[in-house]
């Protein structure tokens, strides 16, 4: 009998869940109250995204169909039709990921601001995450670059890439086995997870800022006084939790169409899929999407982190290993 218990049972409690929909029910509110208005676009598209760092879940048929990775493309086609500010709490997908802070299928809220600058945004990001875990977060604001050399010890853009593997060393971090086959972007991917993010844990929440263009997705870009290029995006740690990821948003089709190219090229060399572009999309950037920043944020791990909750799998009643 408790092995069939066992069996059925969902990861989280019901005390837990009930908790779970109080602030559930905060996060709508916050956004009502700033005349942010609720959109609800598809689960499934036509098109994935490119990413090359996403794997995305493809529904066979006669048209192939896509489940959504977030419900970006769909809601800045709405920006594009003149809906102003708006916000949606949705179910996103990613396959194969998995662990204490992932899941294949989870929760986010994601919003957009017509208009409002980037730093603005983050305001409100810190204000939406201070009213769900109780008291002010006060996040720290930190460029990339300084991230690399204030955690890591090292320039992200040294000359030679062994001064990675000294950094790793120094950190007392197990220098990779491929490591002589490692791009400089690999290493600053190895360097974020392993030491940088970890470090982050100790000074409390931090938002890192200012990007390598590189990885600036559908981001907008600028150049700094010292005429080095960066992109307009940031992220949010907690505890060594990324909460969320957002953007100056791009509003050049052909910009965009560009980058999705290059991340196809990507994806080809890793031996991945490759979805078709997203046409309606770049039809909206066409069209005329307003001067917007906006951000996506993780609701289970925020979730967690305001439940004092080791593991998402603990707010999620049935997480995808047993769903």
């Amino acid at each position: 009998m408790e092995e069939n218990k066992l069996q059925f049972a969902p990861t989280c409690d019901r005390k837990t869940w009930i908790a779970r929909q109080a602030l559930m029910n905060k996060v709508r509110q916050f956004f009502v109250s700033r005349n942010c208005l609720e959109v609800e676009t598809p689960t499934l598209s036509n098109a994935g995204g490119t990413d090359p760092q996403l794997d995305y879940f493809e529904i066979a048929g006669n048209v192939p169909r896509f489940m959504m990775t977030s419900p970006e493309f769909h809601m800045k086609r709405l920006l594009s039709a003149g809906f102003g500010d708006i916000f949606q709490i949705a179910k996103s997908f990613r396959k194969d990921e998995f662990g204490s802070h992932h899941n294949n299928e989870f929760s986010m809220v994601e919003w957009y601001r017509v208009g409002m600058p980037q730093e603005q945004l983050m305001d409100e990001v810190e204000a939406l995450v201070g009213e769900i875990l109780g008291s002010p977060i006060n996040a720290r604001r930190t460029r990339w670059i300084d991230a690399f050399k204030n955690y890591a010890g090292v320039n992200p853009f040294c000359h030679d890439l062994n001064d990675f593997a000294s950094a790793c060393r120094a950190h007392d971090v197990p220098v990779p086995e491929s490591s002589e086959m490692m791009s400089r972007e690999d290493w600053w991917d190895y360097l974020m997870v392993f030491i940088v993010e970890p470090a982050l844990a100790s000074n409390g929440p931090e938002f890192i800022m200012d990007y390598p263009p590189s990885q600036a997705a559908l981001a907008q870009t600028y150049k700094d006084a010292d005429g080095f290029t960066w992109a307009r995006r940031f992220e949010l740690f907690v505890n060594q939790v990324e909460l969320c990821n957002g953007y100056t948003e791009l509003t050049d089709a052909v910009e965009q169409r560009r980058r999705f190219n290059d991340d196809l090229e990507i994806r080809c060399k890793m031996g991945k899929p490759l979805p078709p572009l997203d046409e309606n999309f770049l039809a909206a950037l066409d069209a005329g999407m307003p001067a917007c920043s906006g951000v996506a944020l993780g609701l289970d791990r925020l979730f967690m982190l305001a439940l004092d909750k080791p593991e998402i799998a603990d707010v999620i009643l049935f997480p995808s290993p047993i769903a």
